[in-house]
Parts: structure tokens; C-alpha cells; sequence
């Protein structure tokens, strides 16, 4: 069999990983976002020890590598509390991401005046009105650049869950150049696949862009 035919015999199997690719990184970011906010609510809660806390998860998860924190989360807690490899890599990438997600939520919310605060008050609306309805969405719009990396990045480390055995894009392209002896030319299939998902949410961070810019 030629290498183009291999690679045209290969997209499908690459595509079915390519699905689970995205599954994943789905869930991982949708986690990422709601560990995110939650983290630098409490970093900016000024209750010492929650301030704390928050800064001491940030520190580690962004100071560790990502396949230290998945080995720990499938191989650590064997003892314990068995993870299925999908729920580790689940589990890895909300951790790992949401950390760095929390402090771009936590930077754009400082950035917000104070004065919007007390003229909410003054308006009547309780803090917690004020916070869903005049920071919180300010804050989104600033805090796009910063979290649309964080998530184009996920959809990248999703490739480490080959190590704990879930079959995803990397794996089968692992397994398929191992098969055929035929590594080079997969490879690059399997990472042109990853770049038309990321180029996606690139277009779409753009789009985002583009239209909150013409809101203001």
C-alpha cells in the first residue's frame, strides 16, 4: 500500500479520534471555566485563609507539568479512588487549566472601576445583582484574549490522555503509524487535523472579538 493510500485509508480512523479529541476538550474547558471563576471569586474574597487556598491551588497547577498532575490523578490515587482514563484527562485538564483561566478572570475583574460598583449600589442592586450584571460580563469581554488561549491550549494538551490509554486523536495516529511502520506521514496528518481545530476556535475568538468591540 502506498503512503497516500494509507493516509486516505487513515483519515477516518484519525477523524473517529479527532471526536473524541474534541469531547474531551468540550469537557475540559466547560470545567476549566466554572473551576476559573469559582477560584478568583475566592481570591478575591478577602477572607485570608480562601485567598490563601486559592493562591496555593493557582501556584501548584501552574507550576507543575500537566502530565506530573495526570500522572498523579490516574497513578496517585489508585489506593484510594480509581479514575477511568477519560474522567483523569477530564480531571487533569480542568485543574491544570482552570488555574491559569482564574487568573485572567481575576485580572479582568480588578481591571473593572470601582466606581461601577458604587454606582450600582446607588442604584439600588445588591451586590451580587451587580456582580452577574455590570462586572461579570465586562469582565468576560476582557478576559477573551487571555481564556480563548487558555482553551485553544487545552484542545492541544488533550493529546496527553494517549498516555492513560484513551483512544483520541494521538493515540490512533500513534497506533497507525506503529502498525504500518509509516510514522512521519501520519504524524503529520494527525497534526493537521489539530491545526484546522485550533485555526476553528481561532476564527471564532476573532468573531467574538470583532463583535463585542462593535458592541462598545
Amino acid at each position: 500500500m502506498s503512503v497516500v493510500d494509507l493516509l486516505i485509508d487513515s483519515l477516518p480512523l484519525l477523524l473517529t479520534g479527532a471526536l473524541m479529541t474534541v469531547w474531551i476538550s468540550v469537557l475540559g474547558v466547560v470545567f476549566a471555566l466554572l473551576v476559573g471563576l469559582l477560584v478568583a471569586l475566592l481570591a478575591l474574597s478577602e477572607v485570608r485563609v480562601l485567598e490563601w487556598l486559592s493562591s496555593l491551588y493557582v501556584s501548584f497547577f501552574r507550576g507543575t507539568p500537566l502530565l506530573v498532575q495526570l500522572f498523579i490523578i490516574y497513578f496517585g490515587f489508585a489506593g484510594i479512588i480509581r479514575f477511568t482514563p477519560f474522567q483523569s484527562i477530564v480531571i487533569g485538564l480542568t485543574l491544570h487549566f482552570g488555574a491559569y483561566i482564574s487568573e485572567s478572570f481575576r485580572g479582568a475583574i480588578l481591571s473593572i472601576a470601582k466606581g461601577q460598583w458604587e454606582a450600582s449600589a446607588s442604584l439600588g442592586l445588591s451586590r451580587f445583582d451587580t456582580f452577574v450584571h455590570v462586572i461579570l460580563p465586562q469582565a468576560w469581554r476582557r478576559a477573551i484574549p487571555s481564556i480563548w488561549n487558555s482553551l485553544i491550549d487545552v484542545v492541544k494538551a488533550s493529546s496527553l490522555a494517549s498516555v492513560v490509554t484513551v483512544e483520541e486523536l494521538t493515540s490512533i495516529a500513534d497506533q497507525i503509524s506503529s502498525a504500518s511502520a509509516v510514522v512521519l506521514p501520519i504524524l503529520l496528518e494527525a497534526a493537521l487535523i489539530y491545526w484546522a481545530l485550533t485555526t476553528l476556535l481561532d476564527i471564532v475568538q476573532r468573531y467574538f472579538e470583532r463583535r463585542y468591540r462593535y458592541a462598545d
